[in-house]
């Protein structure tokens, strides 16, 4: 059946011919019907492929970032680069670089008592910074 614009006369066309002509109808339509649905499976195949790629590079990026913003934080660190120190001694360093848990000394007294309260609780609580 050619692809025509003018008008057929079907009419003319015997009964064997119309049924024909009925069941190629048929089958096209079912085809595209077919072909739509694998169009859009296909379609939303892609779309979640693309949509995990983009997850993908999301996390990589996340991952950057966590790294940079970890090497900025290191070279902000209270060691200044030298050894780091364990956990509970770089806490301390930043609770005292950031007022944390600071007792105010007035007089040379006081600061000696103090010493002395934290030399008898031990060394792993103090933290002397130069």
């Amino acid at each position: 059946m050619p692809n025509t614009t003018a008008e057929k006369d079907y009419t003319k066309y015997s009964e064997r011919q119309l049924v024909n002509l009925i069941h190629q109808l048929e089958r096209k339509i079912k085809k595209m019907q077919n072909d739509r649905v694998s169009f859009k499976e296909k379609m939303a195949k892609e779309l979640e492929k693309r949509d995990q790629n983009f997850k993908d590079k999301i996390d990589a990026l996340n991952e950057l970032l966590q790294k940079i913003s970890q090497a900025f934080d290191d070279k902000n660190d209270c060691c200044l680069g030298r050894k780091i120190p364990n956990i509970q001694t770089q806490q301390a360093m930043r609770d005292a670089l950031n007022g944390v848990n600071l007792t105010q000394i007035d007089s040379l007294d006081d600061l000696t008592n103090e010493l002395k309260r934290e030399n008898n609780k031990g060394f792993e609580n103090v933290c002397f910074s130069v």
